[in-house]
């Protein structure tokens, strides 16, 4: 079957007396995810090839699962009740607590430091790492995990947390 494409034309759409030509073209080509439990597969496959009432999978490259890198304020909180080998751990700086509280249980390593302080976490445990905003807690979860860890960057950091309402203290 030969590769058509598809071209949709609307004319004279008329608003406050404007004028437009809107074109509508089919892709060349489309991407079909199609996941399984264990891994996740990308399709590309041109227009033509598709079936619509059934799409065989074909494995191309299979995407490998592992924790998220991210992970968003509640999403953190709930992480955090229901296992008992989190750790939370605070990369901003010590005088940074007074104005912005920090999470409950969580441990303060400042970000200039923490390459030093790197044996003093367990790689057993996962970590979710947070800032004030969470441009550090990035840079501090890229280097846990090329050091082994199981590192998780919360997204917004303390900011994020508090606008989800959730629980800050100031010690």
């Amino acid at each position: 079957m030969k590769n058509k494409s598809v071209c949709i034309v609307l004319v004279s759409f008329v608003f406050l007396g404007c004028t437009k030509t809107i074109t509508i073209r089919e892709p060349e080509a489309r991407t079909i995810y199609y996941e399984e439990p264990v891994q996740s597969y990308e399709i590309s496959t041109p227009p033509s090839e598709v079936s619509y009432s059934r799409v065989d999978p074909v494995v191309v490259s299979p995407v490998a699962q592992e924790e998220p890198f991210n992970i968003k304020p509640l999403e953190a909180f709930d992480k955090i009740q229901e296992n008992l080998d989190v750790l939370i751990l605070d990369v901003r700086n010590p005088n940074e607590i007074p104005q912005d509280g920090k999470i409950p249980n969580s441990v303060m390593i400042p970000l200039p430091y923490l390459a030093q302080k790197l044996n003093r976490l367990d790689k057993s445990k996962t970590i979710i790492v947070y800032c004030h905003t969470g441009n550090r807690s990035v840079e501090a979860t890229k280097l846990l995990r090329s050091n082994g860890f199981n590192a998780i960057n919360m997204i917004g950091g303390i900011e994020a947390w508090k606008r989800a309402h959730l629980s800050v203290v100031w010690k």
